[in-house]
């Protein structure tokens, strides 16, 4: 733990980014040899990796050599039950080690085993209309119920969408923060934080009490992108949070798929864009399933169903889209039996029940 201060130290430099740090680190051989070099050595090195590009306010931080601010998140962490996880810890994600800029440090407040899990992004705008939330919802739900972690950024719309989905089908979030971990933005979302800390993992690379500027969130992007193996993106404007994050994955080589949507709808203008420039397009839940290279493991669902959940699912395919009153009264099976194999169907992701209708899910 004594090596880790190093790591909170620098990765709390503010006014320099983390391609730059890890840089100096990679220099000088780790952040503690960065911090105990003689101050000459270090603006060599800093103008040496910035190419001569000034950034005065970053650097003379970092000729500072303050390590309160890292000793009071390091305590802060512990006090809260957080988790302190630098560059050099095993807990650290291998994936996101690999981006050109990953985090110096990592806050984490939850199971930070699913640091270590197979990861989807869900992402979109904030303002998003009522199918990019059952969307991303629904997405969500069906992943996660096939053993994946969803990662999102727990804004409004599409991102609390995402977690919440994968929340109704028991599975496992990892929400990212553009604050600190016990800053909680959107406020209308700290019902869904508590959840998510209990049930998931919060995650941030921002000190304790840090509010967020707004661009802190783009950063927190590459996060994202980088801790996932492939980023889907429900919704978003042509110009917007969620088309950066795409961006970032593709940089990363994460897979990106995009959600097709109404070309009335403002929200569906930049997935529509991705799509045009080659991104695969997200024309059924099954599909991206077997985009995923998930199809074995959907499969296998389907093979753990007992024999009345294979008939009725099988009854109710051979239906078709119809009402729930109509397969209860000819699936030849007591009503309240076939009601309760319906909702069992329902939360194994294979049947979808809306109001008074139920379809197979695609």
């Amino acid at each position: 733990m004594e090596e880790y201060i190093y790591y909170v130290w620098l990765s709390l430099v503010a006014g320099i980014s983390s391609d730059v740090k890890l840089s100096l680190m990679r220099l000088f051989g780790g952040p503690r040899a960065l911090f105990e070099a003689p101050e000459g050595d270090i603006i060599q090195a800093f103008r040496q990796v910035t190419e001569g590009h000034r950034f005065g306010q970053g650097l003379r931080r970092l000729l500072e050599r303050d390590l309160l601010p890292a000793d009071r998140a390091i305590t802060r962490a512990a006090r809260s039950g957080s988790h302190v996880i630098p560059l050099c810890s095993p807990a650290y994600p291998s994936l996101l080690k690999t981006i050109k800029d990953p985090p110096i440090a990592l806050f984490g407040r939850g199971d930070v085993t699913l640091l270590k899990t197979r990861c989807v992004a869900i992402v979109g705008t904030r303002r998003a209309s009522p199918y990019g939330r059952w969307a991303a919802a629904e997405i969500a739900r069906r992943l996660a119920r096939l053993g994946i972690t969803i990662v999102s950024g727990m804004a409004e719309g599409v991102d609390s969408a995402a977690h919440e989905g994968c929340l109704a089908a028991d599975g496992k979030t990892i929400a990212v923060f553009g604050t600190g971990l016990d800053v909680c933005f959107p406020k209308s979302n700290q019902g869904l934080c508590g959840r998510i800390a209990e049930k998931g993992l919060l995650l941030s690379e921002y000190a304790f009490e840090e509010s967020g500027r707004p661009e802190y969130f783009p950063v927190r992007n590459r996060i994202i992108s980088g801790l996932s193996e492939s980023c889907v993106v429900a919704e978003g404007a042509v110009r917007s949070g969620s088309l950066i994050t795409a961006g970032l994955a593709a940089e990363q080589g994460r897979n990106v798929f995009a959600l097709p949507g109404n070309i009335n709808q403002p929200g569906s203008a930049g997935t529509n864009l991705l799509i045009s420039e080659g991104v695969p397009p997200i024309t059924s839940l099954g599909g991206l399933i077997e985009l995923l290279g998930l199809q074995d493991a959907a499969d296998e669902v389907k093979a753990g169903l007992s024999e009345a959940e294979s008939g009725l699912l099988n009854y109710v395919r051979s239906c078709g889209s119809t009402s729930r009153e109509y397969i209860l009264a000819g699936c030849g099976m007591p009503a309240a039996d076939a009601s309760s194999l319906l909702i069992c169907l329902e939360l194994k992701g294979l049947l979808k029940l809306s109001g008074t209708q139920v379809y197979v899910q695609s």
